[in-house]
């Protein structure tokens, strides 16, 4: 039953990052200028593996809804890069990009049966 539930609510979110690509393109453009540099900064310091940094950095913008710092904030949840590993917090991340039309983010919660143990 869970793994039914969990396709069902997958496919709707893929309709939703389908339906929603161009105003997610829109959305992007109306970034704040301080927030594009702030992003640029959380993902230069999280491709350096400087997660700490990048969390500390990634969170504030992923909590005021950038689509990208949810991702990568998801990813370090996921990981426990910086943070305590926590998989419940990964999902809650990656399922608020997904609803904003991140492809990564469908994609990761597509996996998240594997980070809750469900088979």
């Amino acid at each position: 039953m869970g793994r039914a539930v969990l396709v069902c609510f997958l496919a709707l979110l893929l309709a939703v990052a389908i339906a929603n690509g161009p105003a997610r393109a829109q959305a992007g453009a109306q970034v704040k200028p301080e927030d594009a540099v702030q992003l640029q900064n959380g993902t230069r310091a999280f491709k350096s593996r400087k997660y700490e940094t990048a969390f500390r950095i990634l969170k504030p913008l992923a909590m005021r809804g950038n689509a990208d710092a949810q991702l990568m904030v998801g990813d370090m949840y996921n990981l426990g890069a910086g943070v305590a590993q926590d998989n419940s917090a990964a999902i809650d991340w990656y399922r608020k990009s997904a609803m904003q039309g991140n492809a990564e983010a469908i994609e990761m919660l597509g996996q998240g049966m594997r980070l809750t143990g469900e088979k």
